[in-house]
């Protein structure tokens, strides 16, 4: 065979290989496809994203405080000598809450009460002797001078009893400080002193608090104070509940360093279950605005990215999006805001399984 033919066959041959081999990969690829199984959709609820009117909100969070709030002490230097409530009591008003040691001052009430005796033994002595030298000098027996000196002794002696009177007076006062009483009713809720301390004047004993009624105080920044006003309805979130109170107070005078306002609310507890110092949450509503809000439970998130399943072309596609405020309805449904990543008109999934990827053929249930 010459070089030529050789050559010719050769490249013959080659194609045919090329060929063949094109035909062997186009079959493998079709067993492939057939022996494939598409997996099956997984059913899915959605709903249709669309802007609402919702409301402008402030939210601002504080604590509750009792109505009022006393630190019962004593004016006086002694030892306590009972003390008669413990945490968490209930008391009346004036009811005792602790005693000091008060002999010396009991002596001393004793004494004052002696000194009145005496006092009114004076002017009951005093008095039959100036009527006597009244009738004396009627008669012309005694000088108009010894009259004048009997009645300056009797002034004398009612002086003396008016003194001795508020000596007692005065000696029954500080026996009373050695009882230290509730000026008001409420609970217990701070006990400083055992029986056998010393108590010292102006040192708080106790702390009592009356919270048949408390007060919610929140700091509001400067920048949304715009539209709040007294009397103007406010939603407090505490303990699970939410409330609806009115604004009570806006105090006008900021604070410098923080550029915020008190705003506070006041809340009826005759049940006491509002307990002071409970952290409280409260929404405000300052006018209404057009925004897109979906419902929170169809969001999802991979590590620190927020994403929702929107349904294109019966898939599921993950789509990241950027959320706003968060907050319940009347109807009880919380909703999120959507700031960007979802458009009006587009289809979620609600509720979308954990098992629920991106790309993944989905079926609408009615």
């Amino acid at each position: 065979m010459s070089y030529q033919k050789r050559n010719q066959f050769q490249r013959v041959a080659t194609v045919v290989v090329l060929l063949l081999a094109g035909a062997l990969v186009g079959c493998g690829d079709e067993t492939t496809e057939s022996g494939s199984a598409a997996p099956a959709p997984v059913a899915v609820e959605i709903a249709v994203a669309e802007n609402q009117p919702a409301p402008i909100l402030t939210q601002a969070s504080g604590s509750v405080e009792p109505i009022r709030r006393v630190l019962p002490g004593t004016k006086i230097l002694g030892r306590i000598e009972e003390v008669a409530v413990r945490e968490g009591d209930r008391v009346a008003k004036n009811q005792l809450l602790a005693r000091l040691e008060s002999r010396d001052l009991e002596a001393a009430v004793n004494q004052a009460q002696a000194g009145v005796r005496m006092a009114e033994a004076q002017l009951e002595n005093a008095r039959v002797h100036h009527e006597r030298m009244v009738d004396l000098h009627g008669r012309g027996s005694v000088t108009d001078k010894n009259l004048e000196d009997v009645t300056a002794a009797f002034r004398v002696a009612e002086a003396g009893l008016d003194q001795a009177e508020a000596n007692l007076t005065a000696a029954e006062v500080t026996l009373s400080y050695a009882e230290i009483r509730s000026p008001i009713a409420g609970s217990v809720v701070a006990k400083k002193v055992e029986a056998g301390d010393m108590a010292s004047p102006g040192a708080p004993l106790f702390t009592v608090e009356d919270t048949n009624r408390v007060k919610v105080d929140v700091r509001v920044p400067e920048a949304e104070m715009e539209g709040l006003a007294e009397g103007d309805m406010a939603r407090v979130v505490l303990l699970g509940r939410q409330l609806e109170t009115p604004i009570d107070r806006i105090v006008p005078a900021g604070d410098p360093a923080s550029r915020t306002f008190l705003v506070r609310m006041m809340l009826d507890n005759p049940d006491g279950s509002i307990k002071s110092g409970m952290f409280a949450r409260v929404n405000f509503t300052r006018g209404e605005r057009q925004m897109l809000r979906i419902e929170a439970d169809a969001v999802v998130t991979r590590g620190q990215l927020t994403g929702i399943f929107v349904v294109d072309e019966g898939k599921a596609r993950l789509h990241w999006i950027k959320i706003g405020r968060t907050d319940t309805g009347t109807d009880g449904v919380e909703r999120v805001e959507i700031l960007s990543g979802l458009k009006p008109g587009e289809q979620y999934v609600l509720s979308p399984s954990p098992g629920l990827l991106d790309g993944t053929p989905v079926e609408v249930t009615p």
